[in-house]
């Protein structure tokens, strides 16, 4: 029964759950704990969904999980010829997410590494701005390079149309993806629609967090600069996306943005603890099921 309610929530929170949380808009309220709820969601289905595999196909070899796992290992018990297949599926399965989620980060590595080599070379420094660069380009563009050595880049069209308060927002926005690295909140849910491209769930959970990491951006940006600078900002720079690797400060949900930017939703205490707590309890519930040795 245990493994059975377990694929019962993998399947929840691998279709329908991403599929609200996408839609919902209360999560613009508190983008922060709207976040550690998407990051619950991924994390407890992918547990939710092996380990009710693994439970269910190691059942014959002992009365848990843990039992099972320790006869495999010694070599005491014989699966039958079903519960080996599952098994197999269920380590390849876990297998393949890791592999994705690796090859991923490690492609990312490698774009951004060479996108900064490029930007260096055809690029100008940007006086007074640490890791700033300036492209000689007639269309606004911004974004940054997250890592160990990043760049903050502006064209030369975005430095001519925009003010000093505008420009000053826009960095402020870029600096607060490089200070938290909020390419490393996104990275998991690009692989996970590399690894299962089949689930609608799946596909809305990118753009969606994409979504909220720009909001949750905006906000820090507006502890040290005008909100309708920033504003502004995003109005005349446009929708244009940021390169493979990078993050920019147009390109998700623009226009709600900017609206969401002259009228400012409340925060929700409510909504911080109803997300944190269900955050908890997503990670909680098939840990614990699966640590108390059950098994279907």
């Amino acid at each position: 029964m245990t493994a059975l309610a377990l694929a019962a929530l993998a399947a929840v929170l691998l279709w329908p759950a991403p599929l609200l949380l996408a839609r919902a808009r209360w999560t613009h309220r508190e983008p922060r704990a709207a976040l550690v709820l998407w990051q619950a969601v991924g994390l407890a289905a992918g547990l939710a969904l092996i380990g009710a595999a693994v439970a269910v196909a190691l059942a014959p070899l002992g009365d848990g999980l843990f039992d099972g796992l320790a006869a495999l290992a010694r070599g005491t018990g014989r699966l039958p010829a079903a519960h080996t297949a599952l098994f197999v599926v269920a380590v390849g399965l876990l297998a393949w997410l890791a592999g994705v989620l690796a090859h991923r980060f490690l492609r990312t590595l490698w774009i951004r590494r060479r996108h900064r080599e490029l930007i260096d070379l055809v690029a100008d420094p940007w006086p007074g701005q640490a890791g700033g660069r300036v492209l000689a380009h007639p269309n606004a563009v911004a974004y940054c390079l997250p890592g160990a050595d990043s760049r903050v880049v502006l064209s030369s069209g975005a430095l001519d149309l925009l003010d000093a308060e505008e420009l000053a927002a826009v960095v402020a926005h870029e600096r607060a993806h490089l200070a938290e690295r909020h390419d490393l909140v996104v990275l998991p849910f690009a692989a996970w629609r590399t690894a299962l491209p089949g689930l609608p769930g799946v596909r809305h959970a990118r753009p969606a967090v994409a979504t909220l990491v720009e909001m949750l951006a905006d906000d820090q940006a507006c502890a040290v600069c005008d909100r309708a600078a920033l504003a502004t900002a995003l109005a005349r720079v446009g929708t244009a996306a940021a390169p493979d690797g990078a993050l920019a400060a147009t390109g998700n949900a623009t226009l709600e943005r900017v609206h969401r930017l002259l009228d400012p939703p409340a925060p929700s205490r409510a909504i911080r603890l109803a997300c944190y707590t269900g955050a908890a309890a997503l990670l909680t519930v098939p840990t614990v099921a699966l640590l108390a040795g059950w098994s279907g």
